[in-house]
């Protein structure tokens, strides 16, 4: 029963001790945090830390990764073009030769199963000349001729060429 009283004189006489002994736990406790707050902050700087170098590896693999494939693109790129080229020289050749061809058979059934050449009526405009060119022929010379040959092969390439492309 005299516990109040008792405690109040104890506080009493005793708060210097009391207030130092407070003091001591208050610091004791506060340390523990601040150890507690480093540990943390540490482990978060080491978790950074491996996540920059896993980032940087990444980042390096995929920069590999994307530089193999640039590399196989253009050697399938470059496999297509040397197919495309190997088609437009064969298209080419096949081209000349059927200009060749017509040339030649054109100069050969005008010398040879051609009679004479025959006058035309006098039209509204005076006599007329022998007829050259059958109704409904183009005549270009040979050289223009084989130019669009060449023309037409190299463009037949590179749209089949451009077909197999993404």
């Amino acid at each position: 029963m005299n516990l109040p009283a008792f405690s109040i004189a104890f506080l009493r006489g005793n708060w210097k001790l009391l207030l130092g002994a407070g003091l001591v736990l208050l610091l004791i406790v506060q340390t523990f945090r601040l150890q507690n707050t480093q540990a943390v902050l540490e482990a978060e700087r080491a978790g950074r830390s491996a996540d920059r170098s896993e980032y940087r590896r990444a980042q390096a693999e995929a920069t590999a990764n994307a530089l193999a494939d640039a590399r196989k693109k253009e050697a399938e790129d470059a496999k297509k073009a040397d197919a495309a080229d190997a088609r437009y020289a064969d298209l080419s050749q096949q081209y000349r030769a059927a200009v060749l061809r017509y040339q030649a058979a054109q100069g050969s059934a005008r010398q040879a199963d051609l009679p004479s050449a025959t006058e035309s009526p006098t039209g509204s405009n005076g006599p007329g000349g022998p007829s050259i060119v059958p109704a409904g022929s183009i005549l270009i010379p040979q050289e223009d001729a084989l130019i669009c040959a060449t023309n037409t092969a190299r463009l037949e390439a590179v749209r089949e060429w451009a077909l197999t492309l993404d």
